[in-house]
């Protein structure tokens, strides 16, 4: 009895809360939906709990989109223009909004809420691309007051769904709208889209860190040249194409020669040549993640003709199995190949090999057992020598873990901190395979994934007991 006195006492503190509630959001990026669910009902147990909570609770709303999404961003704003809840809003320095349907006008989002850190503005589309209601392009050609204060202080900008279909004259007149709104993000960090005005980029580059874009309009040479010194203090760089789009070689050819601080660069073939990416990876020897998307072994000859010697993390794709060989040879710091796999050569010799050098490996990729030779060979070679070492692990959708396969992996990963994969057959049966390794598991992230598996609420809560980590599954 004392001591569930003591519990109580302690779980009334606003100290303790503030740390629970704090743990519990940290996960929130793995998990929305689970997450919002459970701070809406830590909000309930006391008067503590519901202030603290509530401040999580409207940090980072996440709606689904889909029926009826509408009505609960609606809902959201009435909330917080109606209720106090909107003063712990407002009293953030660091606010994310996730919105998957777009305001006809900013300001009834910015004027509760002016310290929003990071923002996606999400068009609304039919079956057949175009806008379902017409759209008030004024309020973002206008930007009025409050719009523009609350804007100046957006650090992450996401306009990946913003229209792309130049033929629809309604969906190109919302995407010039929307992207007028960059001009006032004069604080911005990162800024993710498919189209680009140039000339808002080059005045709001002051900050920016972090630039993805999927080209549809890659800019010609002259602005290029005019745009790049703008683009110095980029240290994560995703150049992607869309489809039948042209070529964006010469911005990466110019870009190449400025930038000096790169970290993580992800491209693909029609963003940048071979020469530009040597170019690039000499300038920036600081790089620890490179992501070569479905781009042929020259790319990654280029990269391996001055390795950077803090490269932690190096996805070739489907390679030759000496360029494999090569990159763990001349990367010390190398702890995963990411989803690389041998074009030629996939023996049991080359995998002998690979683990006489893979010392350093700690995150594995299993899309199909074919990239490992065999199913057998991956069990009974790879996992053993490798296991030991292995912090994260992800298994393609492709093959589906057994039961009997899945307890080989826990039993064989002792220092496994992240599980991803397929799996089939009974929860219970799954349930009992994380049950043998409760007393020495590390596992902070699971998720299992599967079609036609009786995986059932109880199963979870069974395996949630003795597995104090984010478990989620899908089907």
């Amino acid at each position: 009895m004392l001591l569930t006195t003591a519990t109580n006492r302690a779980l009334a503190l606003p100290e303790i809360v503030f740390e629970i509630l704090a743990c519990l959001e940290a996960q929130a990026e793995l998990c929305p939906q689970q997450i919002q669910a459970s701070l809406r009902a830590c909000s309930l147990v006391s008067r503590t709990w519901f202030f603290d909570a509530n401040i999580f609770l409207y940090r980072a709303p996440f709606i689904r989109n889909g029926r009826g999404s509408e009505n609960k961003v609606n809902a959201l704003v009435r909330t917080l223009t109606t209720t106090n809840r909107g003063l712990y809003v407002r009293s953030l320095s660091r606010c994310k909004l996730e919105l998957w349907e777009m305001f006809p006008s900013l300001d009834r989002l910015f004027e509760p809420c002016p310290r929003l850190s990071s923002i996606s503005l999400c068009f609304r589309s039919g079956e057949q691309g175009h806008l379902m209601e017409p759209f008030e392009t004024e309020a973002f050609r206008t930007l009025d007051s409050t719009i523009a204060q609350g804007m100046a202080h957006i650090q992450e900008l996401d306009l990946t769904s913003v229209s792309i279909n130049s033929i629809d004259k309604d969906d190109t007149t919302y995407a010039d709208a929307a992207l007028n709104c960059i001009s006032a993000c004069t604080r911005l960090h990162k800024l993710v889209t498919t189209r680009a005005d140039w000339s808002n980029i080059r005045t709001i580059s002051k900050h920016l860190t972090d630039l993805s874009i999927s080209f549809l309009a890659p800019p010609d040479l002259k602005t290029s040249v005019a745009l790049a010194p703008s683009l110095v203090n980029l240290t994560s760089l995703h150049l992607h194409h869309a489809p039948q789009a042209i070529p964006a070689h010469d911005f990466s050819r110019v870009l190449a020669q400025y930038c000096r601080s790169l970290t993580m660069l992800d491209i693909c073939p029609e963003t940048i040549t071979t020469q530009a990416l040597e170019t690039m990876v000499l300038h920036n020897p600081g790089l620890v993640s490179i992501y070569l998307r479905n781009c042929p072994d020259v790319y990654t000859a280029a990269v391996l003709k001055h390795p950077p010697q803090n490269l932690e993390f190096f996805d070739m794709g489907t390679v030759d199995s000496q360029l494999i060989l090569m990159a763990l040879a001349v990367c010390p710091r190398l702890t995963s190949t990411g989803k690389s796999s041998p074009r030629n050569n996939n023996t049991v010799e080359f995998w002998q090999s690979f683990l006489e050098k893979a010392r350093q490996i700690q995150e594995l990729h299993v899309e199909r057992w074919s990239d490992f030779h065999s199913k057998d060979l991956f069990f009974n070679t790879v996992l053993p020598k490798l296991g030991p070492q292995l912090v994260r692990i992800w298994f393609g959708w492709r093959d589906l873990l057994g039961c009997d396969e899945l307890q080989q992996v826990l039993t064989s990963c002792d220092r496994l901190q992240v599980l991803r994969a397929p799996v089939k057959g009974n929860g219970q049966n799954l349930v009992r395979c994380f049950k043998l390794v409760e007393a020495r598991s590390r596992l902070r992230e699971v998720r299992l994934f599967g079609d036609n598996v009786k995986f059932c609420d109880d199963d979870k809560r069974r395996m949630q007991r003795f597995l104090p980590v984010l478990c989620s599954f899908s089907t």
